[in-house]
């Protein structure tokens, strides 16, 4: 055979390996959550995107759905990575009323915004922090409590439901 022919051969197998070890593969999560948390000793599970999720227990026994982004962005120097919740749902887009309101709440909180996305059918009000994404655990631990106690007033201010 001859030596082309089998260099070919051979280049076609591994790149053919590896786009198939590609497709529906989890992605990995960042280990320095999995440090932070681990050691605030929370349970958590990791979803396919490699992102951390977390139901918070809150002192009225209502509890917040969690998010904390294994992906992180750069800026300059400093990487950044969001923790998020939702705290309003709905198949419409938000009122105007509501869009007001979330942008008047923006200027009062300590850590964070709120964003408007859509999410599939749902248009939804999501509070997302920023942090750097090599914080230590009480800022981490800080930083979520923030998050989740700020989605959860609105969910329960609006919908009165727990749905998150």
């Amino acid at each position: 055979m001859n030596a082309k022919i089998v260099i070919a051969l051979i280049i076609l197998f591994f790149t053919t390996s590896i786009c198939f070890s590609q497709v529906g593969a989890k992605k990995s999560s960042d280990r320095r959550v999995k440090i932070l948390l681990d050691e605030a000793n929370l349970k958590y599970e990791v979803d396919v995107d490699g992102d951390f999720k977390l139901v918070n227990k809150l002192k009225d026994g209502r509890t917040q759905l969690i998010l904390i982004l294994s992906q992180t962005d750069q800026l300059g120097t400093l990487e950044i990575r969001q923790i998020w919740s939702i705290g309003y749902r709905s198949k419409f887009p938000l009122s105007e009323t509501l869009a007001n309101r979330l942008l008047k709440e923006n200027a009062k909180v300590k850590i964070g915004a709120w964003q408007i996305r859509k999410m599939g059918d749902y248009h939804v009000a999501i509070f997302c922090g920023q942090i750097a994404a090599d914080t230590d655990k009480i800022s981490l631990v800080l930083a979520m409590q923030a998050v989740t106690m700020t989605a959860d007033e609105l969910e329960k201010d609006l919908t009165d439901a727990d749905d998150f």
